[in-house]
């Protein structure tokens, strides 16, 4: 058994299987998940014997059981028409034991299939000297194993915690920008390609994307993909990591020169931290399997945005003061997040500065003030903003 370390296990994303990056990435998971149910019928695991042998008298008549004997039997209700097992069965092993009234018991002789024709089983008895009566053999319980079909997609999720950078802060990690500016209409539905360690994907589109910043603090984030179609193994992926380009220099949003654009305005002077979060509502798109095609069911041909929601809230040394009033509709609020890197003025590669900014232009949809003792007065606000 080999476990791979976390030093060993790269993480790659790109736009459409374009030219990609290396995520600086504290933890990533893969999960999938297909909703399925038991597909149960009333009674389909009662047996109903109509007929023992394989002539056409439908009479029924018991024969007296040997020990160690196989019997063909006809099912259905008395009189007839035979009617076959119930399709909500996926197979019934060799062995499987039916009961019947009064402690009396037959075993089915080999591993049945049910489809719809097939209404002839053969049944085994270990005991003998015994007979079913006609309301006896219409009542055989049995545990088959049931078919399951399924309620929805196989959809599977990429969760990552990682820092932004100069690489991902205008490709894969912002859902809200353009990954082809060319692209008309402009909704930017890009499927984002890469792998985990050795495992690879090709279907996989941004979710969610959260992160915050306080002063003399690197930003931290936290995003999620929903995942379609097949997941590759491919040992060379882990192999080509180090011969990469792995350790290129990037640059680091940090709080000491990030700013928020539009506090001012809703009361806050001094700003000391602020979270943005953005949420996607995607529908995936499927064409129905046609022949020998079965892949077309499993893998969406659009995967559209239905709602892109945006929020961002701020904490500082004030509120607005009119935190009781304005309109049902709410107050208006602009805001801004400007990240930068140190700008290390002597160190070529880490001098970009300005990096990447956040919008959120919506409502203001709460505020709160507290303060405990041995602390100061900070207010909080929150905007809301749903973007198409």
């Amino acid at each position: 058994m080999k476990f791979a370390p976390y030093e060993d296990v790269p993480l790659f994303l790109s736009v459409n299987g374009g030219s990609g990056e290396y995520i600086f990435a504290e933890s990533a998971s893969i999960s999938v998940d297909q909703p399925l149910k038991a597909s149960r019928q009333l009674d389909d695991n009662v047996i109903q014997i109509c007929q023992f042998g394989l002539g056409e008298d439908m009479d029924y008549q018991s024969p007296t059981f040997q020990a160690d004997t196989t019997y063909n039997v006809c099912l259905g209700p008395t009189k007839g028409p035979p009617r076959p097992l119930a399709t909500s069965i996926h197979h019934i092993p060799s062995g499987t034991k039916v009961s019947f009234p009064n402690g009396k018991h037959l075993y089915f002789n080999n591993d049945v299939s049910p489809d719809y024709d097939d209404y002839l089983i053969e049944l085994h008895s270990k005991s003998g000297n015994w007979t079913l009566s006609e309301g006896e053999a219409q009542s055989g319980y049995f545990e088959p194993i049931f078919d399951y079909v399924s309620e929805g997609a196989v959809q599977g999720n990429l969760n990552v915690s990682f820092y932004l950078n100069t690489g991902n802060l205008q490709s894969f990690f912002n859902v809200t920008g353009l990954s082809n500016p060319s692209a008309y209409p402009p909704i930017d539905e890009e499927r984002i390609t890469g792998f985990i360690g050795d495992f690879k994907f090709s279907h996989a589109y941004l979710s969610s994307l959260s992160f915050s910043l306080s002063p003399s603090a690197i930003s931290q984030a936290t995003a999620s993909f929903s995942l379609f179609g097949q997941i590759e193994k491919d040992s060379s992926l882990s192999e080509n990591y180090y011969a990469s380009d792995l350790y290129q220099q990037q640059s680091i949003p940090h709080g000491e020169d990030s700013e928020i654009v539009g506090h001012s305005n809703l009361g806050l002077n001094h700003p000391i931290s602020f979270d943005y979060n953005i949420t996607v509502e995607r529908v995936p798109r499927y064409v129905c399997p046609t022949g020998v095609n079965d892949a077309q069911g499993l893998v969406p041909v659009r995967v559209s945005k239905k709602s892109t929601n945006i929020s961002m809230s701020i904490e500082g040394d004030n509120i607005d003061p009119n935190i009781l009033a304005g309109g049902f509709n709410g107050k208006r609020a602009n805001l801004s997040a400007r990240l930068s890197d140190l700008n290390y003025q002597n160190f070529e590669d880490n001098s970009n500065g300005f990096l990447h900014q956040f919008n959120c232009s919506g409502i203001i949809n709460s505020q709160s003030l507290s303060v405990n003792s041995a602390g100061y007065l900070n207010g909080s606000i929150s905007v809301f903003q749903n973007y198409s």
